[in-house]
């Protein structure tokens, strides 16, 4: 498949067959959401035999997307150096034409990205499409903002949830959460698992500038078990638990920490942590935002990814390593417990420095078994394909056909 460009307002991707008069246009929208899950969402939406169209923006990867995928480029320019007002401006046009595009197509909306501002994206364009959309959908990635888990943003989201006529979770237990926490009525709530693009070996292995194997890496060669954190750097990830469990670690390696950190006060103590660490010449922080095509040179450099994270209710991190081959070294918070499995990786106790270097040791002396193949066919169950089909239900309207 060739690149596109889509600065134009609508791109169609491949032939797309007609559409029945019975079925209305399934309508996907993102608000900006990661583009490794927006890409391989919209792929697996189509795998399962569904055309639709996705309200992307200048940064959507159109050229990887499949036939049956039509892409409309609501949301315009991204680029980063763009003002402030600019920003704002674009923002506020994006969401009136976001509105007026739904009133005119009466379409089904499902929204998969995150509802930021929640007031505006949450409640007022959620009773906007519950009215003017055929069937309004909204994915819950996580069923409250990480560290603000106050009233305001309990009752804020809870509505939003219950505006919905379906809510799309990726757990059993955020099914049971949401029920319990938001008062969503069960039969409203779709369990679909997050997904995992099919492995590309040769995306995988093209060529990447990144200090990884063979190269030089922090301030000397890269020997030992490699490790990666790779995310956002936030409080709830428990990125001090691990510095923690590395402090006496018998075993030589190499710990690179891949993502910005927006908190300066947390930023001040994980360097100052970093730097009065006994192994500090073995431990890398890129604190910058990582670019979609570094990660493939990031998992191809790891032997194992960590998530220490001291609560959440699902990650697309651990997905992304599977995808890759790498082994996962995860705290049994949320749904990590049921699927880092023995054949996938370890798990230790939330908060527990302790049981963190327990566990990794115990990994470490497992990597001949988890090799790259044995990881990803461990991994392959939830590609994106198949996840996808716990969907058709809710894209289908009172006639009972599916889309």
């Amino acid at each position: 498949m060739t690149a596109r460009s889509n600065t134009s307002a609508t791109v169609r991707i491949g032939t797309v067959s007609s559409v029945p008069d019975w079925r209305p246009q399934v309508v996907l929208v993102s608000h900006g959401y990661e583009l490794i899950y927006e890409r391989g969402f919209c792929n697996g939406v189509a795998d399962a035999g569904v055309d639709c169209t996705l309200l992307g923006s200048d940064r959507t990867d159109v050229a990887r997307l499949r036939p049956g995928v039509s892409v409309v480029n609501l949301r315009g320019s991204q680029a980063p150096q763009r003002s402030r007002l600019s920003k704002l401006l674009n923002l506020l046009r994006y969401h009136a034409r976001l509105v007026l595009y739904v009133a005119r197509r009466r379409p089904v909306v499902h929204v998969f990205g995150l509802i930021h501002p929640p007031v505006l994206v949450g409640v007022v364009e959620g009773y906007m499409f519950r009215w003017l959309a055929a069937r309004y959908i909204l994915t819950a990635h996580d069923l409250m903002p990480h560290d603000k888990h106050d009233a305001w943003h309990r009752w804020v989201f809870g509505l939003s949830y219950r505006l919905a006529d379906c809510v799309v979770v990726h757990t059993e237990k955020m099914r049971s959460d949401i029920v319990a926490m938001h008062g969503v009525d069960r039969s409203r709530v779709v369990l679909m698992e997050h997904g995992i693009e099919p492995w590309d070996a040769a995306a995988a292995s093209a060529p990447v500038h990144l200090a990884g194997k063979g190269d030089e890496g922090n301030e000397g060669d890269v020997s030992g078990l490699r490790l990666l954190f790779f995310g956002k750097v936030m409080r709830y990830k428990g990125l001090d638990v691990l510095l923690q469990a590395l402090d006496g670690f018998d075993q030589p390696f190499q710990l690179r920490i891949a993502g910005a950190c927006q908190d300066p006060e947390l930023t001040k103590a994980l360097e100052a942590a970093i730097a009065a660490h006994p192994a500090r010449s073995q431990i890398r922080w890129d604190n910058r935002y990582i670019e979609d095509t570094e990660i493939p040179g990031l998992f191809d450099w790891a032997d194992v990814t960590v998530l220490p994270y001291r609560h959440i209710d699902q990650s697309g991190i651990l997905f992304q390593s599977l995808r890759y081959g790498v082994p996962v070294l995860a705290a049994r918070v949320g749904a990590f417990e049921s699927y880092v499995t023995p054949t996938i990786g370890e798990t230790f106790a939330p908060e527990d420095a302790a049981g963190c270097r327990d566990a990794l040791l115990r990994l470490s002396q497992r990597l001949g078994e988890l090799d790259q193949a044995s990881v990803i066919r461990a991994g392959s169950r939830w590609e994106w394909g198949r996840t996808a089909r716990a969907l058709l239900p809710s894209y289908r309207l009172g006639d009972g056909n599916t889309a």
